[in-house]
């Protein structure tokens, strides 16, 4: 279950503890996860990381760069990718593709050279925030048998959600490793993360997302 970021007003946070596990009418109840996940790495691009710096010195290279905030996320997504691979779940990479008005370089959307993809991993481009419009990914996944995606990487409020949203409606159980995600702004991260574990999915801690992962392998 979701911690209640502290960034939430305590009446929001006693709202979403009154209401835990007990489903909104109308609402499709959540999957859990299953035997056969994979994870999606969502947008771990160099324009979007920039320098290790706060936010207002990294927009200076580049205005989509989140700094030191998305290399304190990168600092919990290696160790889980790690033990993915040790455990044989399989990794997606997704790098969106801007427009050539945008100025980026072939260079500037390449994932980070820290989270490089190994073979045998999957890199999709896209062009909208979500990982599943405009690409065969879902296909993918069924030919596969995946029934749960780990969506992690950015924008926490974007591509992340987005991503969430669609697994979800086409009907794959949705784990997300609260430390592995960011944003701009630390309020889009947490309403994001509540959106997820409300609606879409469930969060749980980087830490025992790995459990699980050693859990199916074994």
């Amino acid at each position: 279950m979701c911690e209640r970021d502290p960034v939430l007003a305590a009446s929001d946070r006693e709202v979403l503890a009154a209401t835990t596990e007990k489903p909104l009418p109308g609402l499709t109840p959540r999957r859990s996860p299953g035997e056969s996940p994979m994870v999606l790495a969502i947008d771990l691009q160099r324009h979007l990381f920039g320098r290790d710096v706060p936010i207002p010195e990294a927009v200076e290279e580049y205005r989509t760069a989140m700094g030191e905030v998305a290399y304190r996320a990168l600092d919990h997504v290696l160790p889980l990718l790690s033990v993915a691979r040790e455990c044989g779940v399989p990794i997606a990479y997704t790098r969106v593709i801007p427009g050539a008005r945008s100025g980026l370089t072939a260079r500037d959307v390449r994932i980070v050279d820290e989270a490089t993809p190994h073979e045998g991993d999957l890199v999709l481009d896209k062009s909208y925030s979500s990982a599943f419009y405009g690409t065969d990914l879902v296909s993918r996944l069924v030919r596969r048998g995946v029934d749960t995606v780990v969506v992690l990487g950015c924008s926490a409020s974007g591509c992340v959600r987005s991503t969430a949203l669609d697994a979800a409606e086409l009907g794959f159980a949705v784990l997300t490793p609260r430390e592995c995600v960011f944003d701009r702004v630390q309020a889009s991260t947490a309403v994001a993360l509540v959106d997820i574990d409300e609606r879409y999915g469930q969060v749980w801690s980087t830490a025992d997302v790995q459990a699980y992962f050693r859990e199916v392998a074994a």
